[in-house]
């Protein structure tokens, strides 16, 4: 082992390779092929959790790792049932399968490639195990690795050898199969959760039967769920990580647009382990890992590390030569360099594409641990990390940083360039706001500017060139992240930590928050006229509130996470609200109220190309699977949009004329408090604001508010509301309202608590109160009223209160 290590520091290209695969339990299941042994299979069934198996064939096992035949390939006629658990998946379900009636899913398919200790073990004791040649059962094998390595492009056997080293009562179940009817999919049954095969990325939150789907058109998750026993009981077991990260030091070099580094990590396994899965960018290649057991001076031990070819299934791990112990600090060394986790965009500007991965770790936002991270690069160039700039000097041709976080965080980040700084201490919120521009041109806006040379060149009367002066736009960024902490703080309350970096990045439209960092895209440094030149003036909403959004999620986000991805409204539909508060604080109530109907027609619009709209294609619940081949767009439209409409609903209904947001401001004060630090459910959320409900929200029997979020958060009805409203002057300022206030296209049950305005102008409207409606019904009104002055007319959800159409 030593040896080898020696040999791979002199000869990198040869060694690593050799040592990565240096496990022989890994390299016995990863070189596996049938090996002639086979079952045959007479209407043989098999069920694990939602799936039903029927195989008419014969079952060829592979080889055997560590005298366990943990896959087989079969080849016959086969068939499966999915009967989806409970009725939101049932209809996700038949909206991927373009099916609004579906119940069951099934297919058929002639062969298939099972890593399932499970049904392995049901087939022998139904028959006997014989042998002979493989047959077509090898290239049918060969023909699924094909697919892992460039069209999943993940290491399935990473996952098989999980069981197999650190033992499983319950091994995962894995199923690949090309159906009759539907696309390729993989079907999943894992007890770590079926993220721990790292088909579908990450935080599913533990839900353990998934199906993915795999085709450029249709493909994506079709199905995702706790346990069909779990679902039907209420609550499951909790899946802790294999390991909980305490501390982060990650030590960077950078030369022009590569990156090498060394991340050393302290950490503590939740059970006896041997294998353990890291993350890090396929393009960032292992050189040399080590472990050791925590202290002052660790005894470090080379171990054997996975990592296949960068653009393949390429998913990482680390072997450790014994088990170790759950409960014990341990440290792992893991060293590694490459390019593309850094893109040049030109003339001193860059970007980090691999935002979750740059660095070995062994999970993000979901795990929380302390960091420090060193950078060298070059003299002129800067990094802007998380947390505090603890150091900044010079040594030779390098400039050397370090940044520490105040406190745990959930992920580390950085840009890089060359950067102008403004700077401002903001009292009231208590906040340092630092601003960070670069001077240069970036590529894409010399690659504007030949364009429109060419076109006026060519006759076209060009509009002219781009001029970029992003120092002068730097104190609009500036004022926008100080009105969002004013904002923040009085809504929310105040940060764990006390400075926020502001940084311009090179990607045109997309902007991205870290603790205590933020990714500015850089359409946001354009101003009007530019914006205007190069037709994207229909960007100006984006850019009105895309600064006050990434600035949010230094809450929603980083202070508070989230449970799963089903919780992901908390993170995008939060800062969303939290941007249209900051326009209100700075615009006024009417820039308010147009966003909301902005927010109104998008989600109840149908997208290009789109089966449904918005509203039909999910509820928030669904969180980014509620888009899919037949409903692009619905993400933002029900994640951010309706996520926030959620919020303002809230507020809306609990506002008080007298006390204003009084109600509203403890409510998310309590929340953000309460789970600071932590993972946030929507039913966490749901507990505080049944917690601080107003009488105007408890319209059910026992005060919960079931009734909100069933009908919010985890369905899909959108009330039409309209109203006849007529007064009669009584004299002395008394007035007679009568008339009738109607709900429709709604289910039996869907309440709404509906408020009713006067207008004393065309531009004005004060809240009278609201009223209750159920389901599809009129009801009648009539109320006498003293008024200031006489009114002009009366109606309903006159500031977009309810969501409606």
């Amino acid at each position: 082992m030593t040896r080898k290590l020696i040999t791979c520091l002199a000869v990198v290209c040869l060694a690593i390779s050799a040592f990565a695969a240096d496990d022989p339990t890994y390299r016995a299941v990863r070189d596996a092929k049938p090996d002639g042994r086979s079952i045959a299979l007479t209407n043989f069934t098999f069920e694990r959790d939602v799936y039903r198996f029927t195989l008419n064939g014969a079952l060829h096992l592979l080889a055997p790792a560590d005298g366990k035949t943990f896959g087989a390939v079969f080849i016959g006629q086969g068939s499966y049932e999915l009967r989806p658990a409970g009725a939101a998946e049932m209809r996700q379900l038949g909206v991927y399968a373009a099916d609004p009636k579906l119940e069951i899913l099934t297919d058929t398919f002639d062969s298939a490639v099972f890593f399932a200790p499970g049904l392995i073990d049901a087939a022998q004791k139904g028959s006997s195990v014989a042998q002979g040649a493989p047959g077509a059962a090898t290239e049918r094998y060969q023909d699924y690795l094909n697919k892992q390595r460039k069209l999943l492009t993940t290491n399935v056997h990473v996952r098989v050898l999980q069981d197999l080293l650190n033992g499983a009562t319950e091994p995962m179940f894995f199923a690949w199969l090309d159906g009759k009817k539907h696309p390729p999919a993989a079907l999943i049954v894992d007890p770590r959760g079926a993220e721990s095969v790292r088909l579908m990325g990450s935080g599913l939150g533990g839900e353990q039967s998934a199906m993915m789907v795999v085709d450029s058109n249709k493909g994506g998750i079709w199905y995702s769920s706790r346990l069909k026993s779990e679902v039907d009981a209420g609550s499951g077991v909790v899946i802790r990580p294999l390991a909980d990260a305490e501390h982060y030091l990650i030590e960077s070099t950078i030369e022009g647009a590569k990156l090498d580094g060394t991340t050393t990590l302290t950490f503590t396994p939740a059970a006896a382990i041997r294998l353990l899965p890291i993350n890090i960018f396929s393009k960032m290649r292992l050189s040399a890992v080590s472990y050791a057991p925590a202290g002052d001076s660790p005894a470090w031990t080379p171990i054997a590390w996975i990592q296949e070819k960068d653009e393949e299934d390429a998913d990482a791990a680390v072997i450790f030569p014994e088990k170790l112990e759950a409960g014990k600090k341990y440290m792992l060394k893991a060293a590694y360099g490459g390019k593309e986790a850094l893109q040049n965009a030109g003339d001193g500007n860059f970007y980090v594409g691999a935002r979750q991965s740059w660095y070995a770790n062994v999970g993000t936002f979901d795990d929380m641990a302390t960091y420090e991270t060193r950078f060298r690069v070059p003299q002129k160039m800067q990094i802007i990390g998380v947390g505090v700039e603890t150091e900044n000097k010079v040594e030779g041709d390098q400039r050397v940083q370090t940044w520490k976080s105040s406190g745990p965080v959930r992920v580390a980040g950085f840009n890089y360039g060359r950067f102008k700084k403004l700077s401002n201490q903001d009292k009231d919120s208590g906040m340092t706001v630092d601003v960070y521009t670069n001077p240069g041109t970036p590529d894409i806006v010399r690659e504007i500017n030949a364009a429109l040379s060419a076109m006026s060149e060519e006759g076209y009367g060009g509009p002219g060139f781009v001029k970029i002066d992003t120092g002068r736009l730097a104190q609009s960024a500036m004022a926008d992240g100080i009105n969002t902490a004013r904002v923040g703080n009085m809504y929310f309350g105040p940060l764990a930590h006390k400075n926020v970096s502001i940084t311009q990045q090179s990607q045109w439209s997309f902007g991205q928050s870290w603790p205590s960092l933020i990714y500015m895209p850089y359409i946001a440094f354009l101003n009007g006229t530019t914006r205007n030149t190069l037709g994207l003036n229909d960007a100006k909403d984006f850019i009105d509130s895309v600064g006050a959004h990434e600035f949010a999620h230094q809450w929603w986000g980083h202070q508070i996470g989230t449970h799963s991805y089903r919780d992901e409204w908390i993170s995008e539909g939060f800062s969303e609200f939290t941007a249209t508060l900051m326009l209100q604080h700075t615009m006024g109530w009417k820039k308010y109220d147009d966003i909301w109907e902005q927010k109104r027609r998008q989600i109840l619009d149908r997208g290009r190309g789109a089966a449904v709209s918005n509203a039909e294609a999910g509820p928030i619940s669904q969180g980014w699977r509620v888009e899919n081949w037949r409903t692009p767009g619905a993400y933002s439209a029900i994640t951010y949009s309706k996520g926030a409409y959620v919020l303002h609903m809230l507020r809306m209904t609990m506002f008080d004329q007298n006390t204003g947001d009084e109600a509203f401001i403890r409510m998310m004060r309590d929340f953000a408090t309460t789970y600071a630090g932590r993972n946030a459910s929507t039913f966490d959320f749901q507990r505080i604001v049944e917690k601080h409900a107003t009488p105007s929200l408890k319209i059910s029997k026992d005060g919960k508010l079931d009734w909100f979020f069933n009908q919010w958060v985890y369905g899909t009805d959108i009330p039409k509301l309209t109203s006849k409203l007529e007064y009669q002057d009584l004299g002395g300022g008394k007035y007679k309202i009568s008339g009738t206030i109607t709900q429709a296209e709604v289910s039996d049950n869907f309440a709404t608590v509906v408020p009713m305005y006067v207008h004393f102008d065309k531009n004005s409207a004060s809240k009278l109160g609201s009223t209750v409606l159920v389901g599809n019904s009129t009801k009648p009104v009539s109320f006498e009223i003293a008024l200031p002055k006489k009114p002009q007319r009366f109606s309903v959800n006159a500031m977009h209160d309810i969501l409606s159409r």
